[in-house]
């Protein structure tokens, strides 16, 4: 079974969209819309509503835009940065689109030393098995995509905020958008 979602066209409309504005929401509703026009049996361009997340460590707010058995797309970040694990998922890629601000990451097991940076309009993707330390500077926003068995990173995604935060509202918030994309998804 082929995916739905092409890593390449993802790549292209972060690209289209760096540079505008983050005050207003300029930024990350061209992004939607872009999404949306590319992917209009799989994207509504109407904006889903901001969820907190913190997983791993790393606590900024999540646009659910598209969720199936195999792919996810979300745009993810932060206005004041934030840092920690990326998560090992043995089943799923995780591909980063950087719209705006910087990302720095390390391999954790690797012998490099220099961190990876990750400037707006540039790509990065965690390989299934591995893991990365991972810094978000404040103002960075990125288009992320997940390929594989998708429902296996559920636990890294809500154990941190249900467990450790005790954020019951951002979970809640969550499995409301959750449902809304897979209601979608049923109804086509």
């Amino acid at each position: 079974m082929a995916y739905k979602i092409e890593p390449d066209v993802l790549h292209k409309v972060a690209r289209q969209v760096v540079g505008l504005p983050l005050e207003g929401g300029e930024l990350i509703s061209r992004a939607t819309q872009s999404l949306s026009d590319e992917y209009p049996d799989l994207i509504d361009p109407t904006p889903g509503r901001w969820v907190g997340s913190k997983a791993g460590g790393i606590l900024g707010k999540v646009r659910f835009l598209y969720f199936s058995p195999r792919e996810y797309i979300v745009i993810f970040g932060t206005p004041t940065g934030t840092q920690g694990f990326s998560g090992r998922y043995k089943h799923v890629q995780i591909h980063k689109f950087l719209m705006a601000g910087q990302i720095d990451s390390y391999d954790l097991e690797s012998d490099e030393m220099a961190p990876i940076t990750l400037r707006p309009g540039e790509h990065t993707c965690l390989e299934k098995g591995h893991a990365r330390g991972l810094t978000i500077h404040p103002g960075s926003w990125h288009i992320e995509y997940g390929r594989g068995a998708v429902a296996t990173t559920l636990p890294f995604a809500m154990v941190d905020t249900l467990l450790v935060s005790l954020e019951l509202e951002s979970v809640r918030r969550s499995t409301v958008e959750f449902t809304k994309l897979v209601t979608r998804r049923f109804r086509r």
